[in-house]
């Protein structure tokens, strides 16, 4: 049998670059719920057989825009909430990183995306009783990498 090389979402974090050259990347601690997104649009055009206009077209798909957005939530860290709202307020891109780090015996297993983003959504919401949580979503503000370090 063969079982799934699996990762355990603990070691997966959002990442908030600095600005600093060069870059420093810091984890955005009390998120717990992480995600990625990658969409692609296409531009669909209908092709009509030339030799017999009865048949049924094909469908022609080239392939548009990409996009990726990455998103979180969980517990607010109030050491992060300054640092986010700047972010936020901010008419430039921040840089993101989505890394995925896990130790697997004596080496560590890493990969992660990075691009420029903008905080497109920012929520923070209390219930008596409880601690304040936060969700943020990040849009594309331009390319992304994906970088594999085995």
């Amino acid at each position: 049998m063969a079982y799934t090389d699996k990762l355990k979402s603990t070691r997966v974090a959002i990442m908030m670059g600095n600005g600093a050259s060069p870059e420093v990347f810091a984890p955005m601690c009390g998120i717990t719920t992480k995600g990625f997104q990658q969409t692609r649009a296409t531009n669909d055009t209908v092709d009509w057989d030339c030799a017999d206009p009865d048949a049924t077209p094909i469908t022609v798909r080239d392939v548009g825009a990409t996009d990726w957005t990455i998103s979180g939530s969980g517990l607010l860290h109030r050491p992060l909430l300054a640092q986010v709202q700047e972010a936020f307020d901010s008419a430039d891109a921040t840089n993101y990183r989505f890394m995925f780090d896990e130790p697997t015996g004596n080496e560590v297993i890493d990969g992660y995306y990075q691009g420029p983003g903008i905080i497109t959504d920012l929520n923070i919401t209390g219930t008596n009783g409880e601690y304040v949580q936060i969700s943020i979503t990040i849009s594309a503000a331009g390319a992304k990498t994906f970088v594999a370090n085995p």
